[in-house]
């Protein structure tokens, strides 16, 4: 019964992130979905591989997340800068 509610959340984050427009929330959908997965894992394989498959699903996902965290964090500027030149407030460099 837990897997199936587990499943089922994993679901409606799925529909949530493909429906969504906001990177953000994108990530913190994924995130979810990468949680929920590992759960599962331990959940359905009960020995103690089941455990070391989960954790390191859910390590590895975690690292994934962080660094597309960072990235997109990165490109704040760069994305308001784009932004600026197509609104027509900044004025590019001539080379």
């Amino acid at each position: 019964m837990l897997i199936e509610i587990i499943g089922v959340i994993i679901v409606l984050m799925a529909i949530r992130a493909l429906i969504t427009k906001n990177r953000a929330e994108k990530l913190l959908y994924i995130n979810v979905i990468d949680f929920g997965i590992s759960a599962i894992i331990a959940l359905y394989i009960k020995t103690p591989f089941g455990l070391l498959v989960a954790a390191a699903f859910f390590i590895t996902s975690t690292i994934g997340s962080n660094a597309i965290a960072y990235v997109l964090n990165k490109l704040d500027d760069e994305i308001v800068l784009d932004n600026e030149i197509e609104n027509g407030d900044a004025v590019p460099e001539e080379n």
